[in-house]
C-alpha cells in the first residue's frame, strides 16, 4: 500500500535553490540511514563472536546430554548426526563472524558510526532552520530560531560526550590503565 508523503514547505526563494536544498536534504536523509544500519551491523558484530563461542562450549560440552536427549525423538545414530551438525554449523558461522570482525573492529566502527549519524542529523536540522531564517519578517521567530539552533547544537555535543563516555576505551581492552 502507497502512502502519500506529506508535501514539504514550500520555501519563498526560486525553484533552483528550493530544489538544490531538497537534493542537499535527501543526501543527509541517506546517510542518517546508512549510519543507523551501520549501527546496527556493528552491534550485532560486537557481540555475535561471544555468543556463539558461549554455544559452541555449551554444546560441545554438553554433547552426550544434548544427544541423549534428542534419541528420545529420533535414533541414536541421527541424534549425533544433528548435534554434529550443529557443531559444524555453529563453528561455521563464528569462524566467519570471527572473520568479519577481525577485519572490521566493529567496537572503533559502531563508535563512528554513531559520532558521523549524530553530526549529519545536527546538520540536517540546522540546513532546515538557516533555511527558514531566510524567509523570515519577524524578529521573534528570529529569537525562536536561533534558541532552536543552540539547542539543536547543545543536544549534539551531548549525544557526542555520551557516544565517547560508553565508547570502549583501547586501555581497557589492552589492559593498560
Amino acid at each position: 500500500m502507497w502512502v502519500q508523503k506529506p508535501k514539504e514547505k514550500k520555501y519563498r526563494f526560486s525553484s533552483n535553490y528550493y530544489k538544490i536544498f531538497l537534493d542537499i536534504q535527501r543526501r543527509c536523509d541517506f546517510q542518517i540511514s546508512f549510519s543507523n544500519l551501520l549501527l546496527y551491523v556493528f552491534f550485532v558484530l560486537q557481540y555475535t563472536i561471544p555468543i556463539f563461542l558461549a554455544a559452541i562450549g555449551g554444546i560441545t560440552a554438553g554433547n552426550d546430554l544434548l544427544v541423549s536427549f534428542i534419541q528420545e525423538f529420533v535414533s541414536d545414530e541421527q541424534a549425533e548426526n544433528i548435534v554434529n551438525f550443529f557443531i559444524f554449523v555453529i563453528s561455521l558461522l563464528g569462524t566467519l563472524f570471527g572473520t568479519i570482525s577481525a577485519t572490521t573492529n566493529p567496537s572503533e566502527s559502531y563508535d563512528n558510526a554513531a559520532a558521523f549519524n549524530n553530526k549529519f542529523s545536527e546538520f540536517k536540522i540546522n540546513l532546515a532552520i538557516d533555511m527558514r531564517n531566510l524567509e523570515l519578517t519577524n524578529a521573534m521567530e528570529e529569537e525562536y530560531l536561533q534558541l532552536l539552533k543552540e539547542k539543536n547544537a547543545n543536544l549534539s555535543e551531548l549525544i557526542e560526550e555520551y557516544n565517547q563516555k560508553r565508547s570502549i576505551d583501547k586501555n581497557q581492552v589492552s589492559g593498560v590503565e
